[in-house]
């Protein structure tokens, strides 16, 4: 272990801690939703339709509509001559400009507000006072603590869970996208984006939880945007799977229809594909409850060789210590995604146990003063 990793905790400047904390909660408070897949609160329905045919409706009318756009007439001004229309002829960053407006909406994407709020569709709702999360404290679990914010659990697809997969499979799927340079380059970058996003600012070090149901869907999410034009294999192996758009007559026609069942499965739900937590004390606040992960329910076989990093196969435990953020960014560093200097590297090793050690004395002087 180096040195630095060995001082006293109390030589860490205390002003570190506040700026990572504030950072976290400022980049991500409304981003850091988590799902209680477990919990029934009284007068919330026990079965969920389900919600399906609405959403996929949803999803169809704004490809629809984002498809229009793209196809749109635009006006180009000139120094020298008088302003004239000009009319798109596939072009295909205005395409996909036009469907992330309509469907990846940074922060909270749009179906996942769709889902939220639609009287078409039945939710449970499950607040933090009620949930699994319940005893988790803000040092350990800042954006969750202090936000309270919970996706609510719908249906989709015979699959319960949160709506904010709905926000991770459009939203993080195309970040996916776009760091494997639209699938032209290996799906190992994506992978290792989202397992670095989970890590850091979408879970472990800001609500205290790694998803890897967030990880699933964003991989889904990669596949869709594949497909919007199909121009690569689908990178689970499937057979050659067609477009939902095309170029025809020199302008983009929507040619297929989206359906959840091309998508979903038991990988989204947290009640089956469990997430881990930041720390031994939160993993045993949330095992208090008595709660099971339903883990023989898990598409084994559906992933392939993607099966270790999207599905966790042993249930609530400790984030291991290849999903830590200084691991991670050291294997982007590898695909050459991230320009990273060894010695940040150790800065940010040091930053996350010294961090972890603090936490930790806070979980014990809490528990002094508030005994379960």
């Amino acid at each position: 272990m180096p040195a630095q990793l060995r001082q006293p905790f109390v030589r860490f400047p205390v002003r570190h801690l506040v700026i990572t904390l504030v950072s976290m909660l400022l980049v991500l408070e409304i981003h850091a939703a988590e799902v209680d897949q477990f919990t029934i609160p009284p007068g919330q329905p026990a079965q969920l339709p389900d919600s399906a045919p609405v959403l996929e409706a949803e999803v169809n009318r704004l490809l629809a509509q984002a498809v229009e756009q793209a196809n749109d007439r635009f006006l180009v001004h000139h120094a020298k001559q008088d302003p004239r229309w000009l009319q798109p002829r596939c072009d295909e960053p205005r395409l996909y400009t036009a469907l992330t407006r309509a469907l990846a909406r940074s922060v909270v994407g749009q179906l996942e507000t769709f889902a939220e709020e639609s009287p078409h569709i039945t939710r449970r709702r499950v607040t933090l006072a009620e949930s699994i999360y319940r005893d988790f404290f803000w040092q350990a679990s800042p954006s969750l603590v202090l936000s309270e914010r919970m996706a609510a659990v719908i249906k989709v697809g015979g699959v319960e869970m949160g709506t904010d997969k709905l926000g991770h499979f459009f939203t993080e799927g195309y970040s996916y996208f776009e760091a494997t340079e639209h699938l032209s380059e290996t799906v190992e970058s994506g992978l290792l984006f989202g397992e670095w996003s989970e890590s850091v600012y979408f879970g472990a070090q800001t609500t205290g939880v790694f998803s890897f149901a967030d990880l699933a869907a964003n991989f889904h999410g990669l596949r869709f945007w594949n497909r919007i034009l199909a121009k690569q294999p689908d990178p689970l192996g499937a057979a050659a799977v067609s477009p939902y758009i095309q170029c025809r007559q020199a302008r983009w026609q929507l040619v297929q229809t989206f359906r959840w069942d091309d998508y979903v499965d038991n990988g989204w739900s947290e009640a089956v594909n469990c997430p881990v937590l930041g720390s031994e004390e939160l993993l045993q606040r949330i095992r208090a409850h008595g709660i099971t992960c339903r883990t023989d329910q898990l598409p084994k076989a559906k992933y392939g060789q993607w099966q270790p990093r999207l599905l966790n196969l042993y249930g609530h435990r400790v984030l291991p210590d290849y999903l830590q953020p200084e691991i991670i960014l050291e294997r982007r560093m590898v695909q050459d995604d991230v320009d990273v200097s060894p010695a940040t590297l150790d800065y940010i090793g040091d930053l996350r146990v010294r961090l972890a050690e603090w936490r930790r004395v806070s979980a014990a002087a809490l528990q002094r003063v508030v005994p379960h």
